[in-house]
């Protein structure tokens, strides 16, 4: 397989990974859940506004009276999900240009500018 096949595959799956990261965070994070907020925050007497959610980066907080919060998306989704966006990036960059280099071009030549 040619590297510009490989960073191809490396800009279909890294992409595809972060949705699947993100949906974990999603489920994990009770995004999705529609029971009352008081059955998955259930540490202390919630607050008036029990929760808060930002959806980039993935956050759902509960808010307890006290003042104290607990975050409900594990915290490893969010590292995760932007680290396969940034593979995607890289390797749709890296397999741009390898695809216009000249296929009989030596990439240990160097050519000194005109």
């Amino acid at each position: 397989m040619s590297i510009v096949a490989r960073l191809v595959v490396g800009t279909i799956v890294a992409p595809f990974a972060a949705v699947g990261v993100y949906m974990h965070g999603l489920w994990a994070g009770h995004f999705l859940d529609l029971r009352a907020t008081s059955v998955y925050c259930p540490a202390k007497p919630l607050a008036s506004t029990s929760t808060s959610a930002d959806w980039l980066p993935l956050r759902h907080l509960c808010r307890y009276a006290d003042g104290t919060t607990t975050e409900l998306v594990p915290p490893y989704v969010n590292p995760i999900v932007f680290l396969c966006l940034a593979i995607a990036v890289a390797c749709t960059a890296l397999a741009l240009r390898s695809a216009r280099r000249p296929a009989n071009a030596d990439p240990t030549a160097f050519e000194p500018p005109r």
